[in-house]
């Protein structure tokens, strides 16, 4: 068969996430398509034809994607879809099913949610199928059901998917157990021309990401991608793919792209010191728990070439914090970043306004617990109750939902789609800007943040300080 794979087109200006554990618009940042560069390299081993268009990554228009389906001609065509983005996305599907191709997709926020999935499902029926699960893991079952020519119907017997069949919404049987990620070739940049439109604040290209486990089992009542189990690779397997990365498309910089890095603590010092004997000399970032550090493992991360920690600090308000079941405390929040000052790892700190319990004085304790801990920069985004989460459940039981217009679920953007019971839109929107100035223009901390020689760091958080200062007094969206 012909397969052809489409990240699609940027929205509104903004590049998207399209993947398992991030899934909408995106400021500063332009990952790799990870999930569909394995569904390439699983489609491939089992001889198929395929493209992939990265039309985010390369900032393709529509028509550029029209283009490729008109030359290529595929029998089927696959994308992921952004939750904010899902009707420009799902464009992509309405044009090939127009030209005859098979249609498949994938969102897990959507996917998670029964009743979502089949209302998506009923109101696309241009879309024939809707994978319930990591697509690379079942699209090989499904591609060889189709190959040998049984129809759409015959995949009722596949696991893992959701149909479009006769009118109707078809479940197909319950997937099972989803196979390791050791089990899946290496992702499949062949079908990229090239490394160089991927990026993050901190890392320019050649870039790209890396994932060493898979899934989250923590219960954070505001995340979309929690409650999963964990699934690892062999430490050995993930270094053979850094060597191949370097040598192959000469990568630099890595993201590691799991939920929490550190989960096992043991084996991430395992990972660090196969980096370090095979002098691999990447930078690289990660996000993790800072009740899953240790001052030893962050000594061995910096010697690793870790540039950069992005920890989840959500609230200054001990309430506030608890009340999200992510069972971190403050204290604990404290030590890594005190950790994390002394071995020379930038901290980044990932907070979250609105969360349910929210006040003024909760907002000025987070302002205050910020101040403390002293990030070297720190993200507001409004807390956004995705449908397959605890918090959803909470705003909409109280009222407290503004819409339920999917479009406006974008948590880095200029306005909440909640309330609080003591906190309106106007002071969430009031109360976030007065966050981000409290930690964009101090002196002191601009200074400490200069890095002597190194001119490029310096002059891109230059521009990313002019720019955030910019839009926040255009009271525009902002990371």
């Amino acid at each position: 068969m012909k397969i052809l794979l489409v990240n699609p087109p940027r929205v509104a200006g903004f590049a998207v996430v399209r993947e398992e554990r991030f899934e909408h618009k995106d400021i500063g940042s332009v990952y790799p398509p990870l999930s569909l560069l394995y569904c390439g390299a699983v489609a491939e081993k089992a001889g198929h034809e395929v493209r992939l268009l990265d039309a985010n990554g390369r900032d393709l228009p529509l028509a550029a994607v029209l283009a490729e389906l008109d030359a290529f001609k595929p029998d089927l065509v696959l994308i992921r879809l952004g939750f904010d983005t899902q009707e420009p996305d799902s464009l992509v599907l309405k044009a090939a099913k127009e030209r005859g191709a098979l249609t498949f997709a994938r969102c897990k926020i959507v996917a998670d949610v029964p009743w979502l999935v089949e209302q998506v499902m009923r109101e696309h029926p241009y879309i024939d199928g809707y994978f319930l699960d990591e697509p690379e893991c079942l699209l090989p079952a499904a591609l060889a059901v189709l190959s040998q020519g049984k129809g759409l119907a015959a995949l009722k017997d596949v696991e893992g998917l959701i149909l479009n069949l006769d009118g109707a919404q078809v479940r197909s049987l319950e997937a099972g157990k989803l196979p390791m990620p050791d089990e899946l070739p290496f992702p499949a940049y062949h079908l990229l021309p090239d490394l160089q439109p991927y990026h993050t604040g901190v890392m320019a290209p050649p870039f790209t990401v890396v994932q060493t486990s898979r899934g989250c089992p923590y219960t954070c009542s505001f995340c979309s991608f929690g409650k999963l189990p964990w699934r690892t690779r062999k430490i050995e397997e993930v270094l053979r793919e850094l060597v191949w990365l370097k040598e192959t498309y000469q990568v630099q910089r890595i993201l590691f792209f799991d939920d929490v890095l550190t989960l096992d603590q043991k084996r991430t010092e395992k990972l660090m010191q196969g980096m370090i004997d095979a002098k691999l000399d990447m930078e690289w970032v990660c996000c993790t728990r800072a009740n899953n550090v240790s001052l030893p493992l962050l000594q061995l991360m910096k010697q690793a070439g870790c540039k950069e920690i992005a920890f989840g600090i959500e609230s200054g308000s001990d309430q506030v914090l608890a009340d999200t079941t992510k069972g971190v405390s403050k204290d604990q929040i404290r030590q890594a970043a005190k950790w994390c000052h002394q071995v020379g790892i930038l901290f980044y700190g990932l907070a979250i306004i609105g969360l349910p319990g929210e006040n003024e004085q909760s907002v000025q304790d987070t302002i205050d617990f910020i101040n403390e801990i002293e990030p070297f920069y720190t993200q507001f985004g409004f807390c956004t109750p995705f449908p397959n989460t605890d918090t959803y459940d909470w705003f909409k039981s109280r009222g407290y939902l503004k819409t339920e217009d999917w479009s406006q679920y974008f948590p880095l953007g200029e306005r909440p789609i909640v309330r609080t019971e003591s906190l309106d839109e106007a002071a969430l929107v009031r109360l976030r800007r007065k966050l981000y100035w409290s930690v964009l223009l101090k002196p002191g901390k601009l200074l400490r943040a200069v890095r002597p020689g190194d001119w490029r760091y310096n002059w891109m958080g230059l521009k990313k300080v002019v720019g955030r200062v910019g839009m926040l007094a255009k009271g525009g969206p902002l990371r």
